[in-house]
């Protein structure tokens, strides 16, 4: 028997991971899920196995081999359910962590300063939307469009000044840990994992970025990346396919999926192009006008014609699923609405597509994407948001979405890899603590309000201890002679913090420096 051959392309999220990494860890924890299902007869319900596609090089004195990842998936699930149906389920990913700035001082304070004037920044948004006929801006489904008002303005500042007490209590533990255990915790691990959502939104910097895209912003390069792999993923021969995304990776996924199909071709060089003109030679039904040529960004490569394009009907036509887990989306759309429209034209998705948007509703980076409702084929509402408890620790579950753990019944890595095989509409598990409904999901956004202060609390009281022990002995009395500060309430590192986060916000929108 010939076996269904489905395509898995994986986007991750903000973090330094490396080359495959991402990728393994799904396909371990989604095979392990898939290989405990048992039938009533407590036998194995599915025959699981994993397939690698390695490569018999590497770099000189390299430790191990090296995975395939141009011509070929560089892993596959292979399952044999129990009416000898065989399906494939072939992974690859889009890998972009590389393209992060190095860390160095200057990028430290470039990124402080950027984090804790978020609650005072300008609202990204482009002019040429209301007269665009290829996008629009992210909206309410009543057509308004969203604003930074002063209530989103106050949750930035509290994430700012929480985020804040972090860093000096990280510094302490870093000296505390490499003495003691010789652990050695990073005090710039915040700039490390969150300055991808800094880099993802800064606008033109001259003489910077890839060589390939040198002088534009630095999200063209991480994009260039995912839109080769679409295009890699549809010139495949799939039965179906899908993209997975997680946290900053959903935001480059949708750029991927929203993007227009005349700058679709910019992103592609020579050898791409050539091999999707053999795949599909569809042109463009209105040309770019000269000036539309001269805006675009990537530049337009001097092989192609002004009605030159990747059609998206072509590029989408065996697509059928697309999940967002851990999306800031929604926080995009409010923030940076330039940065995620949504293209025009949707009927491009066949009628079996779904897109699933899974948050946890304790993570502080997630939420239901409320600002990119639209229709595909059949007027198919999409996209469909699933509350889903990813872990029981408020901060972990940003990143245990996919994880597999066997006391839960209906892991969602279990389900997803239902969808996966036969392509059917998801199945979400019945309601629990686990898979909530609306009411426990209210009772979770309090929970979340309720950590975010106590946490601000437990910081500064651990703050406090640090500080007393660490500050020198002539330094403590020069403190002690000023009036109202208190170094052992935690409450004052509180007001410290508010008043630092307040004037960086204030110095920043002043100069100019939080507009793109």
């Amino acid at each position: 028997m010939t076996p269904e051959k489905v395509g898995v392309l994986v986007v991750h999220g903000i973090g330094e991971q490396r080359k495959f990494e991402t990728v393994e860890e799904i396909v371990r924890d989604m095979a392990t899920a898939l290989k405990a299902e048992l039938k009533p007869d407590k036998m194995p319900k599915f025959k699981v196995r994993i397939m690698v596609n390695e490569q018999n090089t590497g770099s000189y004195g390299a430790s191990q081999q090296t995975w395939q990842a141009d011509d070929q998936e560089p892993v596959i699930i292979e399952v044999k359910d129990a009416q000898n149906k065989v399906t494939q389920l072939a992974f690859s990913e889009v890998w972009w962590a590389d393209l992060g700035e190095p860390t160095s001082l200057q990028t430290q304070l470039s990124f402080w300063g950027w984090g804790l004037s978020l609650w005072s920044r300008k609202q990204y948004t482009d002019p040429n939307f209301a007269t665009s006929d290829r996008v629009i801006p992210p909206q309410y489904s009543n057509g308004k469009i969203p604003k930074m008002d002063l209530k989103g303005r106050l949750r930035f500042f509290w994430v700012s000044l929480v985020i804040l007490l972090v860093l000096p209590v990280l510094s302490f533990l870093s000296v505390i840990l490499r003495k003691v255990l010789g652990f050695d915790l990073r005090p710039d691990i915040l700039a490390q994992y969150l300055g991808d959502i800094k880099m993802y939104q800064e606008g033109k910097i001259k003489g910077k970025g890839p060589l390939v895209d040198l002088g534009q912003p630095p999200r063209i390069s991480v994009r260039r990346r995912m839109i080769k792999e679409l295009v890699q993923m549809s010139l495949r021969d799939y039965d179906r396919w899908y993209v997975l995304s997680h946290s900053l990776g959903t935001i480059v996924a949708f750029n991927g999926l929203m993007e227009t199909e005349e700058t679709l071709a910019n992103y592609l060089n020579k050898n791409f192009w050539d091999k999707w003109q053999n795949f599909s030679k569809k042109k463009a039904t209105k040309p770019l006008t000269p000036e539309e040529e001269k805006n675009m960004f990537p530049f337009r490569p001097a092989w192609l014609n002004n009605d030159d394009v990747v059609a998206r009907s072509d590029l989408f036509a065996k697509l059928q699923g697309f999940v967002t887990y851990g999306s800031p989306l929604s926080k995009f759309g409010v923030v940076w609405p330039a940065i995620v429209p949504i293209n025009r034209d949707n009927s491009v998705f066949n009628a079996k597509f779904q897109w699933l948007n899974v948050y946890d509703p304790t993570d502080p980076v997630a939420g239901p994407t409320t600002l990119f409702n639209f229709k595909t084929t059949g007027d198919k509402q999409q996209p469909q948001d699933i509350a889903y408890k990813a872990e029981a620790i408020h901060l972990l579950s940003h990143v245990e979405y996919l994880n597999y753990n066997p006391s839960r019944k209906t892991p969602l890595v279990k389900q997803l890899g239902y969808w996966l095989l036969y392509g059917e509409s998801f199945q979400r598990a019945p309601e629990s603590w686990g898979w909530p409904t609306n009411p426990m999901v209210q009772v979770y956004n309090k929970i979340r309000i309720l950590i975010w202060l106590v946490a601000s609390v437990c910081l500064s009281w651990i703050l406090g201890f640090f500080v007393r022990f660490a500050l020198p002995d002539y330094l403590e009395a020069i403190v002690n002679q000023i009036p109202y500060l208190d170094l052992s309430n935690p409450f004052t590192y509180i007001g410290l913090d508010v008043i630092i986060v307040a004037i960086i916000g204030i110095i920043m929108r002043s100069l100019k420096i939080t507009s793109n």
